[in-house]
This record gives structure tokens, sequence and C-alpha cells, in this order.
């Protein structure tokens, strides 16, 4: 088992068992965990996202946000913030609190497909070139035809119907 998928499993979050994610997120970072300075993740639940992310990105500030005041919380190298996705000012005001030099954006927020898209839509223009935008639970993959100004790619890691990742790289 792979160094994210025992953090996964250690903390609790869906991405190792439920979903099958930690694989695709470990190959894409195992030889860069020590280059990743900020990873923002919409869409916190209880938190266990945060807790991984903090342990295998060793020199990464943790940045969340949730639309429930109650799962506001600071602790070590992490901080989550207020936001609606559905609120276009919302994601805005959330990339201008946190800075744009976000090295991984995960939405892991509503998981409807309208939400996704326009979140994308709206947030990646505000974010530094090379930034990776990961989408998750992708329960409907035709989002992907809104995103053809960005290089991004469909992956399907398990057996259930949200079991895709939309990851999208910004080159410019």
């Amino acid at each position: 088992m792979d160094k994210l998928s025992k953090l996964a499993v250690k903390y609790g979050t869906d991405r190792y068992g439920k979903h099958h994610y930690t694989q695709v997120y470990h190959d894409l970072f195992k030889d860069k965990r020590r280059e990743v300075k900020a990873v923002l993740e919409l869409g916190v639940g209880e938190g266990a996202g945060l807790f991984m992310w903090r342990d295998y990105f060793p020199l990464a500030m943790i940045y969340g946000a949730d639309n429930d005041p109650k799962r506001l919380f600071d602790s070590q190298r992490i901080k989550v913030y207020r936001c609606d996705q559905s609120n276009k000012q919302d994601l805005i005001d959330l990339i201008d609190q946190v800075s744009s030099s976000i090295d991984l954006f995960i939405d892991d927020g509503s998981h409807i497909p309208k939400d996704q898209l326009s979140t994308c839509l709206t947030v990646m223009p505000l974010l530094k070139k090379d930034t990776i935008y990961i989408i998750e639970d992708v329960s409907d993959p035709t989002i992907m035809g809104g995103l053809a100004e960005y290089d991004c790619k469909l992956v399907k890691v398990g057996r259930r119907y949200d079991d895709r990742l939309i990851i999208c790289r910004k080159y410019q």
C-alpha cells in the first residue's frame, strides 16, 4: 500500500476504500511531495482529507473550504474557510483570501455537475500556471466538454457510478 493510501486509512477518508483515488494522487505527486506548498480542498466534510494532505505534503499549507460553518477550523498547517461553491463571488473571495499560488485544488464539494463545471470555470483563471485541479466524484463525465480550454483527462478508478476524477492542468 502506498503512503497516501496508508494516510487515508489512518484518517478515515473515503478516498481509499469507498473510492479509489489515493493511488491516482500518489502517482501524480509521489516525486513532488516536498515541492507542493499549497493545497486547497473544497468540501472538507469532517476534515479527514485535510489531515491526510497535511501529512502527505510535509511543507504545504493546507486550505479547506466548506459551506457548513460547523466545519470551519484551524490546526497545524490547516485553515478552513467558509465558501458556498454555487456562489461565484464566494469562490473569488476564497482565492483572494488563500492566494492564487495553489499547487493542488480539489473539488470534493457538492458533487452536482453544474457546480463542478462552474467552479472550475470560475477558479481556474484565478490560479497560477501549473496548478493541478481535480474534480472528484464525477457522475456526469460530459461536463468535460465545458472545460475544453484546459488540458483535462477523465480517470475512471472504480465500479461506482461516480468513481471518476477529472484532472485539469493550467499551462498558461
